[in-house]
């Protein structure tokens, strides 16, 4: 349609790293904010829209929204999850992140954003602790309170809108992520990232009144008032419920009693069948109330859905740039969309049913997800029983560059993730949690002290879990040498280190005695696999095996020995680097190209498709499932030549 080729812009990907094949190309126009805008808050009149930057320079960007320009940038301290304005629009406040305050500003009719207060809630900004973050905010519809997400204390505090003072502390499930007062103001829902619940407490003692059980990573949330016909009025309101880590919103019924009641399931996948990896983060209602629109992260792309029967409908989707993490409506019904890869905000007028259908179908090219995709590796898959997958940290040097050479050179690799925590959870779940997405660039930048990235942070949890734990549920044997592993030095001159795994899934799947970067306990375990089969773990290897280097002599050390071993002829070593300053990706095996270069694009959703296509297990999320495997690095001929490591100078 020509009126919608005015309306569809390519977006550059500089700075932006996808999944291969995964591309971006928004509707609407786009307007430049900061990085990483996070949280989005229209004023009460209607004519301005603050956007809240998380990124490395944290700030508040003023939209007026007659031309959706942005008219000022205020900068901040530090930025969370929240944004709000006073009933009356003359204040507003955001969460203050690792700074452990409220942060409240004046705002005046014609735009101006002026800071007024810094509302601490704990420890001063000096004496940050690890634990400190200060998320989402809320104001009651009297004005009088404003209630702050305690992310990592597990509660809600109430502040006195006048004083500045704390009134109470309620506790809530694990990981509060979104706080929603009830239209009376008696009492408030709240989100349970962790819980994979929404709550009901009362105002003002903060008691649990009701919850009730939806999706994996619960976060944003909206209430509808409208009323449907057939339902006889059985619900004063709708709640939707996002929930990230599926491919769903819930819908829950709030009758006049408080009573909570999931009513039904909307997936907002391209397909039912579509493994998780949508990741609905935020919603947003049209003025009537008969549509849902939903910012879909990782899809790059808003889901809209027709609510105005007691059944809802998927209806398509809108192309968004990267990342959408919030959606608003705005007036004359167009919407705003923030980019949290991209750094803008998108604009889109309201689509009529045809424009939604052209939309769903540019949408749906900018993915390589389709429900017959199959991708295979040649017939020498079935003689390779054994993955070593081997994930460093910044390593480069004689080892790396001559197995580069002997084997496979793969140079066209570009992995997805745009911090290193990111990076690190596409290599082993498919995906980057929304818990990484939004914080590890606040962790990145020094601003938030706690690392909960690599294992036992209960909101951080992959939609399918990781790599390992999907070996685990089809029956094979795995171990685990450094990965989510912390090592603290015990008291005493002995100098002997008690590791501790931070990962419930990795326990009795790790040898304790790894010491990264020393590869010995690695080492004497292939000795140890390759003695007779009547002696302790003789005669087997695990079929997956998943090592953390960071020195090339240490990688040397392990391809050497394993390609000396008995168990070589069955085996295949992907070694990876994920990280920014030097990526890089070694596919090692008999069955691989010798001398060889691949030109074709890969990251780690490439591996991971290889590695589950070798092991027959099933893909995790959207992304590998629609991965290119490394098919085209093999070859049906294996050369079962040995390594021999450089050694250090």
């Amino acid at each position: 349609m020509k009126v919608l080729s005015a309306l569809v812009l390519a977006l550059a990907l500089s700075g932006q790293t996808l999944p291969v094949n995964w591309r971006v190309q928004p509707a609407g126009t786009q307007v430049a904010l900061d990085s990483l805008p996070l949280s989005a808050a229209v004023s009460p009149d209607g004519k301005f829209l603050l956007a809240l930057n998380a990124g490395s320079r944290p700030s508040i960007s003023v939209i007026e929204t007659a031309g959706m320009k942005e008219t000022a940038r205020v900068a901040v301290a530090d930025a969370g999850l929240g944004l709000a304005f006073s009933p009356d629009g003359r204040r507003v406040y955001a969460g203050g992140g690792s700074r452990n305050a409220v942060l409240e500003f004046t705002f005046s009719p014609a735009g101006e954003l002026k800071a007024s207060r810094e509302i601490s809630v704990g420890q001063p900004a000096s004496q940050v602790a690890t634990t400190n973050f200060i998320g989402d905010v809320a104001v009651s519809p009297d004005g009088r309170l404003v209630l702050a997400v305690d992310l990592f204390h597990d509660r809600v505090l109430a502040i006195s809108a006048q004083s500045g003072q704390i009134t109470g502390t309620f506790k809530t499930g694990r990981r509060p992520y979104r706080i929603l007062f009830h239209p009376d103001g008696q009492s408030y829902f709240v989100s349970s990232w962790a819980d994979a619940s929404v709550y009901e407490y009362s105002l003002p003692s903060g008691t649990e009144m009701a919850r009730a059980r939806v999706g994996a990573h619960p976060t944003d949330l909206i209430l509808s008032n409208r009323k449907i016909p057939d339902e006889q009025n059985k619900w004063q309101y709708r709640l939707f419920v996002a929930a990230a880590n599926t491919n769903d919103v819930f819908v829950v019924g709030v009758s006049e009693g408080k009573e909570l009641t999931v009513l039904e399931t909307l997936n907002a996948g391209f397909s039912a069948l579509a493994p998780a990896g949508m990741t609905p983060s935020s919603v947003a209602l049209s003025a009537d109330q008969t549509r849902l629109f939903i910012a879909c992260s990782d899809a790059n792309a808003v889901a809209v859905a027709d609510i105005s029967e007691s059944r809802s409908r998927l209806a398509g989707f809108i192309p968004a740039g990267a990342y959408p993490t919030a959606v608003r409506v705005v007036t004359g019904g167009r919407l705003a969309v923030l980019n949290g890869h991209s750094g803008n905000l998108t604009v889109i007028d309201p689509p009529t049913d045809d424009m939604l259908q052209e939309y769903t179908r540019m949408a749906m090219a900018l993915t390589p997800y389709r429900e017959s995709f199959s991708d295979s590796l040649p017939e020498q898959r079935s003689s390779i029983e054994h993955v070593i997958y081997i994930l460093m940290d910044g390593v480069s040097g004689p080892n790396a560059a001559k197995l580069a050479r002997e084997f496979v050179r793969l140079e066209n690799f570009h992995p997805a993730g745009d911090t290193p925590p990111a990076a690190l959870n596409w290599a082993l779940a498919a995906i980057a949690p929304d818990f990484t997405e939004r914080l590890a660039p606040s962790f990145a930048a020094g601003r938030l002290r706690y690392n909960g990235f690599e294992g036992g942070e209960p909101a951080n949890l992959p939609p399918a879990g990781y790599l390992w734990s999907n070996a685990l549920s089809a029956g094979l044997s795995v171990r685990n040498y450094g990965l989510f592993v912390e090592n603290k030095p015990t008291a005493g001159a002995d100098g002997v280190q008690v590791a501790r795994v931070k990962d419930p899934s990795l326990q009795g799947i790790t040898n304790m005695k790894y010491r990264d970067p020393d590869p010995q306990a690695f080492l004497d375990d292939l000795k140890q696999f390759e003695a007779p089969s009547g002696t302790t773990s003789g005669g087997t290897m695990p079929n997956l095996i998943i090592v953390r280097l960071s020195r090339d002599a240490a990688l040397g050390r392990i391809v050497d020995a394993v390609s000396k071993s008995r168990f070589w002829p069955q085996t295949v070593i992907f070694a990876m680097d994920s990280s920014a300053q030097k990526p890089a990706l070694l596919a090692l095996s008999p069955y691989t190209r010798r001398a060889a270069a691949d030109p074709t694009p890969y990251d780690q959703l490439s591996v991971l498709r290889t590695i589950e296509l070798i092991l027959n297990l099933r893909p995790m999320t959207v992304f590998d499932f629609s991965a290119r495997s490394l098919a085209a690095a093999f070859v049906s001929t294996p050369n079962n030549a040995p390594y021999s490591s450089e050694q250090p100078n």
